[in-house]
């Protein structure tokens, strides 16, 4: 599954295993799952196989080559690019400024396959990351280096404006686990996102 395989290695990474050489091998298995379009999709979705008959192994004996010419999903290229995201090297890569450009254009958007074909999707959160939220897709976009100027990017930036709360946090719907500090921690991250864009204005200037 492109999908956590790049979650676990983006995990993997922070953990101190950006240079081993499984990270290396993980890190080719992802650049060659790409779409034509440079993101990134779940195989079967873009063979238009359905997720009951997948787990048919008599069906299946082997994986399931991607339809390359089908579009990517934000859904899927935001866990991929986490882990380009981790690494200091290859977060500056053209591939990943490719899939980062795709994923910053769909903030906000329906995804190309149902998985996450409704907009309220991008505002279900959680953390540590799990599926691409707008917290998370904000996260990965200020380390790839894209600037909080980009029209989608500032869009979503007042979006969060709009549901932050008195207390600092947010209106999202909070996904996976009963941790009583989620909101802050989702509030930590959002952050960490600003902080990053504040250093490379302050850089810049």
């Amino acid at each position: 599954m492109t999908t956590y395989v790049g979650a676990i290695m983006e995990v993997l990474i922070k953990a101190g295993y950006a240079s081993d050489p499984r990270t290396a091998r993980g890190f080719r298995w992802l650049l060659a799952m790409r779409q034509s379009d440079g993101g990134w999709a779940i195989p079967l979705r873009t063979a238009g196989v359905p997720f009951s008959a997948f787990f048919d192994l008599r069906r299946h004996r082997k994986p399931i080559v991607p339809d390359r010419s089908k579009p990517s999903s934000h859904l899927v290229t935001g866990m991929v690019l986490r882990s380009f995201a981790a690494d200091p090297t290859r977060r500056r890569s053209a591939e990943a400024h490719q899939a980062g450009e795709l994923l910053a254009t769909r903030l906000y958007r329906r995804d190309s396959y149902g998985d996450r074909g409704d907009v309220g999707y991008w505002e279900r959160v959680s953390f540590p990351f799990w599926f691409t939220d707008v917290v998370s897709a904000l996260d990965t976009l200020s380390r790839l280096g894209f600037g909080a100027g980009a029209p989608t990017i500032h869009a979503a930036l007042d979006r969060l404006k709009k549901v932050q709360r008195p207390d600092g946090t947010f209106g999202f719907k909070l996904v996976r686990g009963k941790d009583k500090d989620l909101p802050w921690w989702i509030c930590l991250a959002v952050c960490r996102s600003l902080k990053r864009w504040q250093d490379a204005a302050t850089q810049s200037s």
